[in-house]
């Protein structure tokens, strides 16, 4: 087992979707820790609840909790693991290698490859019996602004096994075990001295009562509105200010602030660099003036209100985020000297801690809230783009009837239909699947549709008077020809292709003539059933150029139904595993129901026969019906 790394590279996000679940999956799991630390006042019993979920999350076989000594410089395995069997190595050892660097640095360090080099350059080598890890991940822990101890994970199967989103959880969780042991240590303490004193514990019930609800809370004026409540039934008569502060304005606001017991609207003022806050910027410790206010307002250049009475006593408890300055907790006693002290500027650190991370927490939150508006807003838009380039309505030819259903497992779909009329009575029959799913297959539908329409009407476009000279098959072929080279010699790299059924109904004589490009083949219904499969005449479009393609035609008699779907249909699996058939359908279309109710219908039962779990692929459906006579 390797104890210790170096800084390397992170990995790069993946796709969209991929990192907004993955940024909610951390969220979620930083406040599923928080609450269960709450709850936890033993310190091992802290170590293994960490380490635990840390295990079950993390891409890693080893997970080490130590703790470090600053005045001995040792640590001491509180809690490692590797491949799932505790590892119990009693006693403190002299701090080396990565974990000297960690401490040194008071920065995350992280490995991804060339672990062993790296390690025997720092003097750390591999324990006997253990394996060398290929990965390493490292953080410090904290109370107040010294190291406390290192969070470390390591794989011993692959590199590159850790990326930014580890370390930024791993951090938090860090934080928030660092905050849960120092209850524990607080809690430690007070029962020792619980003889002497019950004001330790009444400060500790506050901590954990203030924790649980942050745990909950996840925007940022419930957090400032929920500690200043607390403080102030603990502190008063004192008054008491939440203050926040902007780096970029150096404007100074107070989004609680309370004053002679009654909340008052704080005037937000610029710092410049003096009174007590200025002086938390250049010494981000706890500020305490007991005594002596004049003096001290004169030292700091502190301003106060013409007309209000100075304080007696103030304490300024600065609120951290990482190493930056991001706020304070401000207690002032009007009325007495000597009004704070260490179990004040104790219980405020451990509060302030607790609350920097839960702050933390809500502008993340806050930020992927934006993020994800703006994602579902685009989306929204692509939507509705591509249901622009869906036929608005569908012809319905004197003694047709034609119906069609779309419905796409996500925002937008790879799916698509098109029905449009041409010339002498004829009208396109188009139903088609681009491979994949979501926006990349939303813009390559939109490319696949409109170059079926144009290049079919395209001589129409042109010369009207020629357009009925040009055979239906022709019309077809010319359509699916240049659709396929146009996509397999333009966009060929990105191996994108689709299925598509192009089909050109006489609706005088009943004829269809169609190609088939790699679809199901959609099947003529009458009233004994099946009647004719139209079975696949070509390879899918765009898969590669100078494909061929030959025509099928088919003839229609009074009261035939054409039924052309894409694959989401019959890929919806019910519980027990099985696969949805098309042969269920098939008697439907033997009755006088008209389409479209009848494609209602088979969505409901689709989604019915899936027990309602979620649509995995686009469903779309196509029917044609030759009423009778």
């Amino acid at each position: 087992m390797l104890m210790s790394d170096q800084p390397s590279d992170y990995k790069d996000g993946g796709l969209i979707n991929q990192e907004l679940a993955e940024r909610e999956a951390e969220l979620a799991l930083i406040n599923s820790v928080q609450q269960a630390l709450a709850s936890k006042l033993d310190v091992q019993a802290i170590y293994n609840l960490v380490g635990d979920k840390i295990r079950d999350i993390f891409d890693s076989q080893i997970v080490m909790i130590s703790t470090y000594d600053q005045q001995t410089d040792t640590i001491e395995h509180r809690y490692a693991i590797e491949r799932g069997e505790h590892i119990f190595a009693p006693g403190r050892y002299p701090i080396r290698g990565f974990r000297t660097q960690i401490v040194e640095s008071r920065l995350p360090v992280l490995i991804n490859t060339n672990v062993a080099e790296q390690a025997a350059r720092l003097g750390q080598h591999t324990l006997p019996g253990t394996i060398t890890p290929k990965s390493w991940l490292g953080v410090p822990m904290f109370v107040g602004d010294q190291v406390t101890g290192i969070l470390s994970l390591q794989n011993i199967d692959r590199e590159y096994a850790f990326d930014e989103s580890d370390v930024r959880l791993l951090q938090t969780l860090a934080g928030s075990m660092s905050a849960a042991l120092e209850n524990a240590r607080l809690f430690d303490e007070s029962q020792r001295l619980l003889i002497e004193t019950k004001q330790r514990a009444t400060e500790l019930q506050l901590i954990n009562a203030v924790q649980e609800e942050l745990a909950q809370k996840l925007d940022m004026v419930s957090i400032y509105e929920l500690v200043g409540e607390k403080l102030m039934e603990f502190f008063q008569p004192a008054d008491l200010s939440m203050m926040m502060y902007n780096q970029e304005t150096d404007l100074l606001s107070a989004p609680f602030h309370v004053e002679n017991g009654k909340r008052e609207t704080f005037r937000p003022y610029n710092v410049s660099g003096k009174g007590f806050f200025g002086h938390l910027l250049q010494n981000p410790q706890p500020l305490l003036v007991n005594e002596n206010m004049d003096e001290a307002v004169l030292k700091y250049q502190n301003v106060y209100s013409s007309g209000k009475e100075l304080p007696k006593s103030a304490l300024y408890i600065p609120l951290m985020k990482g190493d930056s300055l991001h706020g304070a907790i401000v207690l002032q006693n009007l009325f007495q000297e000597q009004a704070f002290n260490e179990t004040d500027i104790r219980l405020l650190k451990t509060l302030a801690s607790a609350m920097s991370v839960a702050l933390e927490n809500a502008r993340l939150w806050e930020q992927e809230e934006l993020y994800r508006k703006a994602v579902e807003r685009e989306f929204e838009i692509g939507r509705q783009l591509q249901a622009s380039f869906l036929p608005g309505w569908l012809p319905q030819p004197e003694g047709w009837e034609v119906a069609a259903s779309l419905k796409s497992a996500r925002e937008v779909s790879g799916d698509f239909y098109d029905v449009f009329e041409l010339t002498d009575g004829k009208i396109g029959l188009v139903i088609a699947d681009v491979c994949d799913k979501g926006l990349g297959a939303a813009l390559f539908m939109t490319l696949f549709r409109s170059l079926i329409r144009a290049v079919a009407n395209i001589d129409f476009y042109s010369t009207t008077e020629y357009a009925s000279t040009i055979a239906s098959g022709t019309r077809i072929k010319n359509a699916i020809s240049f659709t396929n080279n146009y996509i397999a010699e333009t966009h060929g790299k990105t191996s994108m292709f689709c299925t598509i059924f192009f089909g050109i109904l006489d609706t005088q004589s009943g004829s269809l003539t169609y190609i088939n490009g790699g679809h199901l083949p959609p099947l003529v219904i009458n009233q004994l059933g099946v009647r004719e499969s139209l079975k696949v005449t070509g390879p899918a479009v765009g898969l590669e150029a100078g494909a061929n393609y030959t025509i099928g035609e088919v003839m229609f008699e009074p009261g035939d139904t054409l039924f052309a779907h894409t694959d989401g249909l019959t890929d919806t699996i019910n519980p027990a595993g099985e696969y949805f058939s098309e042969n269920d359908l098939i008697p439907l279309f033997v009755g006088d129901q008209k389409l479209s109710s009848l494609l209602e219908q088979i969505q409901g039962q689709i989604k019915d026969y899936s027990t309602g779990a979620k649509q995995f692929d686009d469903i779309t459906m196509l029917a044609v019906k030759r009423k009778e006579v």
